[in-house]
């Protein structure tokens, strides 16, 4: 499945768009800058339902007290 001239122009243009917001929000000096800024952090933010890094135990707080990992630390059976 090749993609025609147009699709290819479309992605080119998307491209330079991107690495130029990106150039730009490295800056952070105008409001133009802050502005690329926050879309691009909008952009790349991961939903918390869709992050499979998170971790129920810490969300919910559910973890060892302070006196709990010192004991599991030293080995001692509670």
């Amino acid at each position: 499945m090749s993609l025609s001239d147009k699709d290819i122009r479309k992605k080119e243009r998307s491209a330079r768009l991107m690495m130029w917001m990106a150039a730009r929000s490295s800056r952070n000096q105008t409001f133009i800058d802050r502005l690329c800024r926050k879309l691009i952090v909008r952009a790349t933010t991961v939903a918390p339902e869709d992050d499979f890094m998170r971790d129920p135990l810490i969300d919910n707080d559910e973890g060892f007290d302070p006196d709990e990992l010192d004991r599991y630390q030293r080995g001692e059976i509670a």
